[in-house]
C-alpha cells in the first residue's frame, strides 16, 4: 500500500475491500442489485483517485526533501576554523526570518549559529543581499582594476546561481500550494464517502 496514504484514505480503502469481498461472496448465489453495482463502481473510481493523488503527493514531497538538501552551508567553527567536530544541534531564525543551522563544536565546546541560511527558500534573499553589498563595494571609485574584476566575477557567479535556483524553488512552492489545496479537497471527498460507506456497511450487517 502507498506509504503516502493518510489514515482516513487507508480506512476508506479498507472499507472498499469489505464491500468488494461481499460482492464476490454474493455473485455465485445472489443477484447483485444495480444500486450495489454502482456503489462498487464508485468505490473503484475513488480508490484509483486516492492512489493517484497519493503518488503525486509522494513525488512532490520527495522532490521538496531533495531540494532542502541542495543547500550546504559549509559551516566552520569560529574558534578553530574547522568543520570536523561540528554537530547540528538545532536551527534558529534571524531578524529577517531566515533559518540557519545551530552547531556545537565538540573540540572547542562552543555553540554558534552559522551566518547563512540552511534552505533554498531563504538562500535566495540572502544571496541577493550579498550581491547588493558586493555591488556597493564594486562601485567604489578608489578600487583598483583587479579588485573590480574580482567583485565583478563574484557578482556574475552569484547571479548565475540565482537564475538556476529561483525557478526550481518557485516551482516547488507552487507544487506544494497546489498539493495542499488538492489535499483539502480530497480529505473532504474521502470523509464524506467514508461516512456513506459506514452507513451502507451497517445496513448490510443488520
Amino acid at each position: 500500500m502507498n506509504q503516502e496514504l493518510k489514515q482516513e484514505e487507508r480506512e476508506v480503502i479498507k472499507l472498499v475491500g469489505f464491500f468488494k469481498k461481499k460482492a464476490e461472496s454474493w455473485s455465485a448465489d445472489v443477484e447483485i442489485s444495480e444500486e450495489f453495482k454502482q456503489l462498487i463502481e464508485t468505490c473503484d473510481k475513488l480508490v484509483e483517485q486516492i492512489n493517484l493523488h497519493a503518488q503525486s503527493r509522494e513525488v512532490i514531497i520527495s522532490e521538496r526533501e531533495l531540494l532542502k538538501k541542495l543547500v550546504k552551508d559549509n559551516a566552520l567553527c569560529p574558534r578553530c576554523n574547522k568543520n570536523e567536530n561540528l554537530k547540528v544541534i538545532g536551527t534558529e531564525k534571524n531578524e529577517k526570518g531566515w533559518q540557519s543551522n545551530k552547531y556545537k563544536c565538540r573540540k572547542c565546546n562552543i555553540t554558534f549559529v552559522w551566518n547563512a541560511p540552511n534552505n533554498p527558500w531563504d538562500m535566495i534573499p540572502y544571496v541577493e543581499s550579498v550581491v547588493a553589498e558586493i555591488e556597493k563595494k564594486a562601485a567604489d571609485k578608489d578600487l583598483d582594476e583587479s579588485a573590480k574584476q574580482h567583485y565583478s566575477d563574484s557578482i556574475a557567479q552569484m547571479k548565475g546561481n540565482l537564475e538556476k535556483l529561483k525557478p526550481v524553488v518557485e516551482n516547488s512552492t507552487t507544487d506544494i500550494a497546489n498539493l495542499e489545496l488538492r489535499d483539502k479537497e480530497m480529505a473532504e471527498i474521502v470523509h464524506k464517502f467514508k461516512k456513506h460507506l459506514m452507513i451502507e456497511k451497517i445496513k448490510l450487517e443488520d
